[in-house]
């Protein structure tokens, strides 16, 4: 088995939560209280990274899959690996297609997204055949200066004199249940739900029992940088303005003018979301191939072609941007995340529990 290290972790959960995160403006519904819904939607799904690591912990050796094999049998663990896989392909392609659309819409608008997802694909197709441990390893590389472009835009925001935390107030002006209520299913689950995945991957870990702390570190680091640039971009556009804005991030580095000199940093930005977007498409698509491993019993390398071309098909079942937003919320908040990342892991947690208990009793009988 590859093995990845604590940083390498800790570096991918950062990348990989940020990830596509950056495009909306998380929690928008609670109104200018929508950073404090992202603080409520990150503590709130930590009853999720509890019921993640409880499961991994019972069966550190193992994935998810592999899991869901161990404790259902061949068939009914077929069909969990299945389904797990093909969710795993969709947002894979997701994030795939918004990278797509967000470069047609910043850099390339005369370019067929064709090419642009191609090219795309084949980055993270290269990465997964040289192994899971390369792919750790780009996100080990980038982090540094993920983090420090992100600290850099929050301080260029401050010395432009565009925040205007009057834009904040009045502060819970609809009541603090009203800002609980919008926190679900986002921020609840996206992104901090997707801390599913890590469960094809904690299991590659070299010191396991640094496992929970690395995740809840890198898990809070996330979701601060989160809270702070829902919160930066309230204050600089306004609650209106952050609700229509195609990508509140891009508008908000828009208006930054320091002496005449310093403005136009959108290149910045779109690069920072092009890493998080593609760190993200690319471990959902390692993965798929990593599920679809325990079935054909091939290594996963040699699936990640035909996997990755479905992918890439996949992403042209969605005509336009608009149609695949609201595809991504219906079939997202109704369906995907409350079933894979809710009901199936808790199926699973109470399958541990029982075999558990009946594993204990058979030992304590035979005593």
């Amino acid at each position: 088995m590859e093995k990845i290290n604590v940083y390498q972790l800790f570096a991918m959960i950062i990348l990989f939560i940020i990830g596509s995160s950056t495009l909306f403006e998380l929690g928008i519904e609670a109104k200018q209280d929508a950073w404090i819904a992202v603080i409520i939607g990150m503590l709130s799904s930590l009853i999720l990274l509890w019921l993640f690591l409880f499961i991994q912990k019972q069966e550190p050796d193992k994935n998810l899959v592999q899991m869901f094999l161990h404790y259902f049998g061949p068939f009914f663990g077929y069909v969990f690996v299945i389904l797990y896989s093909l969710y795993f392909m969709y947002e894979s392609m997701r994030n795939f297609r918004d990278f797509g659309e967000l470069t047609l819409m910043t850099f390339l608008p005369q370019t067929p997204i064709a090419i642009v997802m191609i090219i795309m694909v084949l980055l993270s197709l290269y990465a997964i055949c040289k192994g899971t441990e390369v792919v750790f390893r780009i996100g080990e590389f980038i982090l540094p200066g993920v983090l420090f472009f992100h600290l850099l835009l929050f301080v260029l925001y401050i010395c432009s004199g565009i925040v205007h935390f009057d834009n904040l107030l009045p502060i819970l002006e609809n009541g603090f249940i009203f800002v609980v209520k919008k926190s679900f299913p986002d921020p609840f689950f996206f992104p901090f739900g997707h801390m599913v995945l890590f469960l094809m991957f904690w299991s590659n870990l070299n010191e396991e029992e640094k496992m929970i702390k690395t995740s809840i570190y890198a898990y809070f680091t996330s979701g601060i940088l989160m809270m702070l640039h829902s919160l930066f971009n309230l204050a600089i556009l306004g609650t209106t303005y952050s609700r229509i804005s195609n990508i509140p991030m891009l508008s908000s580095v828009r208006i930054i003018q320091i002496a005449d000199v310093f403005e136009r940093f959108d290149a910045l930005v779109i690069l920072l979301i092009f890493a998080g977007l593609y760190i993200k498409a690319t471990l959902w698509y390692l993965a798929a191939v990593l599920g679809l491993e325990s079935i054909f019993k091939k290594d996963y390398r040699k699936l990640a072609i035909p996997v990755g071309a479905i992918i890439y098909a996949a992403c042209f079942l969605e005509p336009n941007w608009i149609t695949h937003i609201w595809l991504g919320i219906i079939i997202g908040d109704k369906f995907v995340n409350r079933t894979f990342m809710l009901i199936l892991p808790l199926l699973l947690f109470v399958v541990m529990l029982i075999r558990k208990r009946i594993n204990k009793k058979k030992v304590l009988l035979k005593i």
